[in-house]
């Protein structure tokens, strides 16, 4: 007679959570961005004398700073992830996650991204361009 063929609960246990991470993953993954703010910039001097900030609201809208007669504004624009790692934000450019490499539309120019530890920290920065 062989032995018990019922697998050990360790084995079924590791199988639920292989599944569990596959099946949801790339949900996840999407929505780490929500709720963020981001400051993408270049070693060049720039037309805009600043780096581009953006604060990530929900799943679709990013809020895109910038200064304007001694004022901080934002606009906000659509964005959307093209794959599990790239991000297209309306009429500025794309934005690779896993490097925080932005691509600017126009002209090409990467900039390098960075997470900031909040939204204020976008207005606390761009202060001090006024």
């Amino acid at each position: 007679m062989q032995g018990n063929r019922t697998p050990p609960i360790m084995f079924i246990n590791k199988i639920f959570v292989i599944f569990f991470c596959t099946f949801f993953y790339s949900y996840v993954f999407g929505e780490e961005i929500i709720g963020k703010a981001m400051r993408c910039e270049t070693d060049r001097e720039t037309m805009r004398g600043y780096p581009f900030y953006f604060y990530f609201e929900n799943s679709k809208n990013t809020q895109a700073y910038f200064i304007q007669s001694n004022e901080i504004k934002y606009h906000n624009k659509d964005f959307e992830e093209i794959n599990s790692n790239l991000l297209e934000i309306q009429h500025i450019g794309t934005i690779d996650k896993d490097s925080l490499v932005m691509t600017h539309n126009k002209g090409l120019r990467k900039y390098n991204c960075s997470y900031l530890s909040s939204k204020k920290q976008i207005l606390i920065e761009l202060n001090k361009f006024l």
